[in-house]
């Protein structure tokens, strides 16, 4: 693990799933072994455990089995953490129109993280998961603080932005604007 403190985060999650019934089909308790973590799968996960509600960021995965593809995408999105996701289909169509539903940072269909190949994809979170982005144009712009400046040129005819200006020449200026902007 990259980050002090995370490999406590998978342990917790993995055994707090596990003392809620998940099952693991690889790896459980003893793949957390100081700051290394080996891969767990575990099935049969409860909604309501922190490995599903929680962002792990280990190398944990939970299996849970759906009645259909829109009872998975409301799990999904039930989550306020929404980084990335993983659809896998059949039907690259049908994979693409699934990953249109879920509120995810960034979607790969058919593939692990394959939006990370792609270095002029912008990739951040959703909801609770990151902030802002990196890579592409909006990963540039989130450096940077947008901010408009204008110098005035010339002295207007008619200074509009003073209490100054003479309701004769504001009426004129009001008069020609509207000419200007009329449809035609």
């Amino acid at each position: 693990m990259t980050m002090p403190g995370q490999a406590t985060v998978v342990q917790r999650h993995v055994d707090e799933a596990l003392a809620a019934g998940a099952r693991a089909l690889l790896g459980g308790s003893a793949s957390v072994s100081g700051a290394y973590v080996t891969p767990v799968v575990l099935a049969d996960v409860p909604e309501d455990s922190p490995a599903m509600r929680e962002e792990t960021l280990g190398p944990t995965v939970a299996i849970n089995a759906v009645a259909d593809t829109d009872e998975a995408i409301e799990r999904a999105n039930a989550s306020p953490y929404a980084l990335g996701a993983s659809v896998f289909s059949g039907d690259r169509r049908a994979g693409a129109a699934i990953a249109a539903r879920l509120r995810a940072g960034a979607v790969s269909v058919n593939s692990v993280l394959g939006f990370a190949a792609v270095p002029a994809l912008p990739f951040g979170g959703s909801g609770d998961s990151g902030f802002g982005r990196v890579h592409g144009a909006d990963g540039l712009r989130a450096f940077t603080a947008p901010q408009s400046v204008t110098v005035q040129r010339f002295a207007p005819p008619v200074n509009l932005t003073s209490f100054t200006a003479a309701a004769a020449a504001r009426a004129r200026a009001v008069s020609f604007a509207r000419w200007l902007h009329q449809r035609r």
